[in-house]
């Protein structure tokens, strides 16, 4: 043990330009209302709700190279007085992995390695009145969306950049296989027979190759506020249809004071393989007044 703490040491000692390297970007927040109503004459709804977002980055870069890792989530829960049960307000997560190669001195043009994953964190019930409608429409892992790409990156400016990857690979995994068998997400459907009874379950993935183009900004254009937007658009050569599917997240934070801060966070997802016109297009908004934690 002695051996491991005494080689920190010396990595501390020696590689002080190497710890400054890396790069760690962190923020946490966290809000939370009631209303609470006794013989109020003017009407109202009592009402319960929490909520809780974070993004974390962790970058390397050292002379041409560059390796990024960035995840961030968000998750909310509201109850409505009488109701007994907490009903979900936002879930997701998602994790990018980046990895580049500077193809020129001045870093503007870079070979670069894509991968990220996006799923969420509970199931997503029916609810009738008070009552939950099970099974699940959708859980953890089902569905995980997964994509890896291998492309060239320009570099508009220092915060914003563009990757093009005309090669690029796209898994859909439902970790439920009832949800598989519906065809749920894209999957091919189970096979029946007359009488609905299953032949063959469905595969739990579906690949696919493609094309993929990403943007990624991070600007502050004002003291105290910090806009981040990750913009991905796949289209697929092996899937019909095609797409594209664009996925879209922003999110805004602004410091009021100290720890409190007003945050945005804004999600679009088109995806053609879940439907026709509105339904095809998801869209998740939420605002908040918050606690915030952020670290450099």
């Amino acid at each position: 043990m002695y051996k491991a703490w005494a080689g920190i040491a010396l990595l501390w000692a020696q590689g002080g330009d190497t710890l400054s390297l890396w790069k760690y970007e962190g923020l946490l927040g966290f809000q939370a209302a009631q209303t609470a109503l006794t013989n109020w004459q003017a009407g109202g709804q009592e009402q319960l709700s929490f909520g809780l977002q974070g993004r974390l980055k962790v970058s390397y870069h050292q002379k041409r190279t560059t390796l990024s890792l960035e995840s961030s989530g968000q998750y909310g829960l509201l109850r409505v007085v009488p109701q007994r049960t907490y009903r979900k307000t936002q879930d997701f997560w998602l994790t990018v992995v980046q990895y580049e190669r500077n193809l020129d001195t001045a870093g503007r043009w870079a070979f670069s390695f894509l991968g990220d994953a996006r799923t969420q964190w509970t199931p997503t019930y029916t609810y009738v009145g008070d009552s939950v409608v099970k099974p699940a429409k959708s859980a953890f892992l089902a569905p995980l969306y997964g994509q890896f790409s291998v492309g060239v990156r320009y570099k508009v400016f220092s915060d914003w950049t563009l990757t093009l990857s005309p090669l690029s690979g796209r898994v859909t995994y439902v970790r439920l296989q009832y949800l598989a068998d519906r065809g749920a997400f894209g999957l091919h459907p189970a096979e029946l027979a007359p009488d609905s009874t299953i032949l063959r379950p469905a595969r739990k993935t579906l690949w696919e190759v493609g094309g993929r183009l990403t943007s990624r900004l991070s600007i502050t254009p004002t003291s105290g506020l910090k806009i981040s937007h990750f913009l991905d658009i796949f289209g697929s050569y092996t899937q019909a249809p095609w797409g594209p599917v664009v996925v879209s997240q922003l999110q805004a934070v602004y410091k009021l004071k100290g720890w409190l801060a007003l945050t945005l966070s804004q999600q679009a997802i088109y995806d053609p393989r879940q439907g026709k016109g509105k339904e095809a297009l998801q869209l998740l908004s939420a605002w908040s007044v918050g606690i915030t934690l952020e670290k450099k």
